[in-house]
């Protein structure tokens, strides 16, 4: 743990260094690739550190991001940090990918009407809550403050979707590192995934109506259609790509 320490501690040094050669120089490296090298090495040297103090891998992920991000030390800037979307979203995908395959046809008829009405009262209860709070700190809030009472309500609506939110990534994240199995980790991870559908099609229908109060009006024909194609569109794409996925692989195994 001591060298890890010191190896982040150094590579912390280095980056500010190398920010201020950045700020003298301006033909001083690429951004992207600072961020993607500073990210990874960073992260594998707190990950490290988290691990020997008791906590997660995921927590010391997340503190040293902060802490070298462009809102903080300011060790890696915002041009680097927009130049990984493309990272991003390849991680987003390999976390679904990962999730999908947590999930399947034999779990869904053990778990799935007890993980569905449980996801329906956990997102009911908190929508509620944050709903409820939020419209209620309207003459607070400068951003609704100046809104009407319908825009109000849309926007605190479309609020709460995204507070409702599940988090794959970091279940996902706790799961491995803590290598659990079992029926309860089997039913959590049906439950973060179920409830991601939930708040999918929720954001879609509060994101649609939101439009309408600010003046573009309710087209309820393409708000069921877009949410529809969201959800049931997406599965069929997902189908169609493991199917050609397992055909691809048995004609590997094969030769």
């Amino acid at each position: 743990m001591k060298g890890s320490i010191f190896r982040l501690l150094l590579l912390m040094a280095l980056l500010a260094a190398i920010t201020q050669a950045q700020a003298v120089r301006a033909d001083s490296g690429t951004p992207v690739l600072l961020a993607a090298g500073a990210l990874l090495l960073c992260g594998l040297f707190a990950g490290k550190v988290a691990k020997g103090m008791g906590l997660p891998r995921l927590t010391g992920y997340l503190l040293v991001g902060v802490a070298v991000g462009p809102y903080a030390l300011g060790f890696i800037p915002n041009a680097g940090v927009k130049g990984l979307e493309l990272v991003k979203g390849l991680a987003v995908s390999l976390i679904a990918l990962v999730a999908g395959t947590e999930l399947h046809l034999g779990l869904i008829r053990r778990v799935g009407a007890r993980v569905a009405l449980l996801c329906a009262a956990v997102c009911g209860v908190t929508f509620a809550v944050c709903f409820g709070a939020t419209f209620a700190l309207k003459p607070v809030l400068p951003f609704l403050s100046p809104m009407t009472v319908p825009q109000a309500l849309a926007v605190s609506a479309l609020l709460s979707t995204v507070v409702v939110s599940f988090s794959p990534t970091v279940t996902i994240a706790i799961v491995q590192e803590t290598s659990a199995r079992g029926p309860f980790t089997e039913f959590l991870m049906a439950l973060v995934i179920i409830g991601d559908l939930f708040v999918m099609v929720a954001f879609g229908l509060a994101a649609g109506i939101t439009r309408a109060t600010f003046g573009n009006g309710l087209d309820l024909p393409a708000l069921v259609g877009g949410v529809g194609w969201e959800l049931f569109g997406s599965v069929a794409v997902g189908c169609l790509l493991a199917v050609a996925m397992l055909l691809y692989m048995r004609g590997v195994n094969r030769e």
